[in-house]
């Protein structure tokens, strides 16, 4: 009873944090976590959990760029415990962002950041968009942004200058290892933590710097050669790996200045954005006390001249190239939540040329700008343990910068980098804001106010991109159950790649089916389809090729007025439903007499209805 009486009274004292723990748990009941579906490429990791848990065989496919092999243990014990299904995965997600909220909470207390200034940094770590949309996932951003909060929550406790906690140290340097094991900018954690140690002197040539070192640095190493060491004997190094020094070389020092331009100022406008809700709490006085002002420390004054000048003139050459907010859009853009890589895609939440991609855009260069302010003001404060701790953080941060690059070389030409890559330096940027925002007077209910906005718009729109490729899935699903095979079947990225990927390996296929113009998909995971039938958000998406539509479906959107679709179309010389007890294709002379041209490509389609609905 007693100890039952000592929780419930800690859990008054953080009710802050409870009740950010608790709007999570409840925004996640209210999205559609467990729905069967995978989205973009999240599939790989899915079949690679499924494939562990069937075959007692860890496999990460060719197509894979992170290391993934964390991901994929943590998947398993899920699918263990309650079972494998793709909904069981994404549950692994959301259990894995709320930790990382719960370290980075812990990672502000012991910057001496009040409980429920805090707690609002936890709910603007998980309630902001980018976050949010891909804690409904199961790739690997989230999860390595959670563990680098994990390992670095270890990191500040152990290396605190007035207590330092060995123990501590050598956990954060597993989860540092773990982190590897998700993705490769893991191994800059280690490596950040010996730089801090370094330039602050407590890396010199003594023991007790020696064994502060090796707890850093060997649990790391060693889990990085056992991966390396798995790869190689075991399972291969992954096709995209192994070019990845090719698309660096192929980008030269012209595409490598242009990522060093780009991404500095992607991360800051970003940031700048999504965490909003703590900059508009700002007050601008600052309490009474002996910490410098911005214009009486230089360094301080240059640096945020400079920060300035990064913002404002990222600005001017964006606007040159017709650039707005979301420069880097995956996860999070004009159609909402998730990539909808399905044809057709998705209707936009906003048309192009509104003022909203401004709006964004100047919303985002403000926040940036009080964000530069509120930081460059205490880069010069007295010494202590918390200052101490931020700049360890800022150490990490800046190392996991430089590791938004190496990913970026495969989209230079495609954006230059994408929004998820971006996720561990939002979490950096609002643990260093309210370390420096300490001694500022802060609204907070208008903070609370702008993140309970921002947790509504979050989980409407995670909620609505789930629900839209339930229906696809769905679609999909009566395609096969009336017949249609899936190598004659596209359904998006998603769906193709979960179901013919490992076809396309086994069967060593290396030449796309499908028609010329087919999505990038296709080629990249589902060659085996010859896309006879598709599933497709627009009725018309491919009317030249000569599809009619077989099946309408409309699904529900919150954030969307007008009535939306998914629909299943064939070629039209195509049945269905599909007899399977005869050949899905015509004979022949049947077909070029319906105009298939003798070169193989098929004309248009004779007139026939265009939208033949089956009963619903």
């Amino acid at each position: 009873m007693r100890a039952v009486g000592e929780s419930a009274s800690t859990m008054v004292r953080n009710w802050p944090f409870v009740l950010i723990l608790a709007a999570f748990a409840v925004a996640a009941m209210i999205v559609p976590t467990m729905t069967g579906i995978a989205t973009t490429d999240d599939w790989g990791y899915m079949r690679s959990v499924e494939i562990l848990i069937d075959e007692g065989t860890l496999k990460v496919f060719p197509v894979v760029a992170a290391t993934a092999v964390g991901q994929i243990l943590w998947g398993a014990i899920f699918a263990l415990t309650f079972g494998m299904s793709l909904g069981v995965m994404r549950l692994s997600t959301v259990v894995m962002a709320a930790l990382g909220g719960i370290a980075l909470y812990a990672i502000l207390r012991q910057l001496g950041v009040s409980k429920s200034r805090s707690a609002l940094g936890m709910g603007v770590w998980l309630f902001n968009p980018l976050t949010f949309a891909l804690s409904f996932s199961f790739m690997t951003d989230p999860h390595f942004s959670a563990v680098m909060l994990i390992s670095l929550a270890f990191y500040v406790r152990g290396l605190r200058p007035d207590r330092e906690h060995l123990i501590a140290i050598v956990i954060g340097s597993l989860f540092a290892g773990f982190a590897f094991w998700i993705r490769q900018q893991g191994a800059l954690i280690p490596l950040a933590v010996g730089m801090y140690l370094l330039f602050t002197g407590r890396g010199r040539p003594n023991r007790e710097s020696i064994r502060r070192i090796t707890a850093v640095v060997v649990a790391p190493a060693m889990m990085l050669v056992v991966y390396y060491t798995w790869l190689r004997l075991f399972n291969d190094v992954p096709d995209v790996q192994q070019h990845f020094f090719d698309e660096v070389r192929e980008a030269g020092w012209t595409g490598t200045w242009l990522l060093i331009r780009r991404i500095p100022f992607y991360v800051l406008l970003y940031a700048g954005l999504l965490l909003l809700p703590i900059v508009v709490a700002v007050f601008p006085r600052r309490q009474a006390g002996n910490t410098p002002s911005l214009f009486t420390s230089p360094l301080g004054f240059y640096a945020f001249a400079a920060w300035t000048v990064a913002v404002t003139g990222g600005l001017f050459f964006a606007a040159r190239r017709g650039q707005e907010m979301p420069f880097a859009a995956q996860f999070v853009g004009p159609s909402g939540f998730g990539p909808p890589d399905v044809l057709g895609s998705r209707q936009r939440l906003y048309d192009r040329g509104t003022d909203i991609p401004s709006a964004l855009t100047i919303a985002a260069a403000v926040g940036a700008i009080v964000i530069g302010l509120a930081v460059c003001r205490r880069l010069v404060s007295e010494s202590s343990p918390e200052r101490a701790g931020f700049w360890l953080v800022a150490m990490v941060g800046f190392w996991q910068l430089v590791g938004i690059l190496p990913p970026s070389y495969h989209y230079l030409r495609r954006g230059v980098t994408l929004d998820r890559y971006l996720l561990p330096m939002i979490a950096i940027f609002i643990i260093m804001v309210l370390w420096a925002l300490r001694d500022v007077q802060m609204m907070q209910p208008i903070g609370w106010l702008a993140l309970a906005g921002m947790a509504l718009l979050s989980t409407a729109a995670a909620r609505d991109s789930l629900v839209y490729m339930e229906a696809v899935w769905d679609m999909a699903r009566y395609a096969n159950a009336n017949g249609v095979d899936n190598t004659r079947l596209d359904a998006g990225s998603g769906w193709d790649g979960y179901h013919l990927y490992t076809t396309m390996l086994e069967e060593d296929i290396t030449k796309a089916r499908s028609p010329s113009g087919s999505p990038w998909w296709v080629y990249f995971y589902a060659k085996p389809t010859d896309s006879s039938y598709i599933v497709t958000t627009d009725r018309f998406v491919r009317p030249k090729l000569g599809y009619v539509t077989v099946e309408r479906r409309e699904y529900d959107q919150w954030l969307e007025d007008d009535p939306v679709y998914v629909y299943l179309q064939r070629r039209w010389y195509l049945p269905f439903p599909v007899d399977g007890n005869t050949s899905n294709e015509m004979d022949a002379g049947s077909i070029g007499r319906s105009g298939l041209r003798a070169g193989g490509e098929l004309e248009a389609a004779p007139p026939v209805d265009p939208e033949p609905f089956r009963p619903q």
